[in-house]
């Protein structure tokens, strides 16, 4: 039997619930001029597919720094039940560096399905040695955090193989709460304080290297076609696809190489009630 909080969502209902997200993001964004840009898979997809990548199941953006708190009280607004979202402010238990729009789940209290709400702060490339320090901080402190979480029973456990490795997360987790860990974190973070040429996304699946993007390759978000909606994505794409993924950023992948995230079911009865999904 299949434990319920295991079980992946269907594909082509993941995508409906993601779309109606994708609209709530649209309106506050539009509604409260807060740019974004579609990241990662979410912009090859655009530009590639003319929405998501056949084989994926996820919506990512960025948003520059300096709207994140107004994007929060936006959402605070604008939201009604069940869409939601969860931040390090209003989950205590939250790792991640990004902001999650989901919805309400009755097992897990936040749905795995979530747009993706990444954050772009200051850098500058020339500061190696300092932007190397901060990636490092930034690592050591989200494995405190996982493992503390874990140990908690708040979040899946972690247990590293190597045992200093463990001793040493042992240690920290317990010196540090939680209140601590996340407000070094957003520190650490935003501790570029210059205004330069380059934004970088810490929260992001790549290298901090890759994830350091050129403000003017990013310039005015460009609002085009995806699915049956649109989102917005950076005025020079080509350059920033080209950043990510190399040249050939257009030919797909082959079949063996193509991979998907997969998404926990949800548990929702308002998405029904709402006319959300249809049974």
């Amino acid at each position: 039997m299949i434990d319920e909080q295991l079980k992946i969502m269907d594909k082509e209902k993941a995508r409906i619930l993601l779309l109606y997200l994708l609209r709530k993001l649209n309106t506050i964004c539009e509604t409260y001029n807060i740019p974004y840009y579609a990241s990662g898979g979410t912009c090859l997809g655009t530009i590639r597919h003319n929405g998501f990548i056949p084989w994926d199941d996820d919506i990512d953006v960025m948003i520059p720094r300096k709207y994140y708190v107004q994007f929060i009280e936006a959402c605070k607004r604008y939201l009604e039940e069940p869409v939601i979202i969860r931040t390090r402010e209003n989950d205590p238990y939250f790792c991640s560096e990004y902001i999650k729009l989901c919805f309400q789940d009755e097992k897990l209290g936040y749905s795995d399905l979530a747009i993706d709400v990444f954050f772009l702060d200051e850098t500058n490339p020339e500061r190696k040695f300092f932007r190397s320090f901060q990636n490092f901080l930034l690592i050591q402190l989200y494995y405190i955090k996982i493992y503390k979480v874990g140990n908690l029973g708040k979040g899946s456990p972690y247990c590293p193989r190597n045992p200093l490795r463990r001793i040493w997360l042992e240690i920290f987790s317990r010196i540090l709460s939680l209140r601590i860990i996340d407000r070094w974190h957003k520190a650490i973070m935003i501790a570029e304080k210059s205004i330069g040429e380059y934004w970088i996304n810490w929260g992001s699946c790549y290298s901090y290297k890759k994830a350091t993007y050129s403000k003017k390759a990013l310039g005015t978000p460009q609002k085009v076609p995806f699915e049956n909606l649109y989102v917005y994505v950076a005025e020079h794409t080509e350059e920033i696809l080209t950043h990510l993924y190399g040249p050939n950023y257009m030919i797909p992948p082959p079949p063996e190489k193509r991979t998907d995230h997969g998404v926990r079911e949800i548990h929702c009865p308002m998405l029904y009630e709402k006319g959300i999904l249809q049974k």
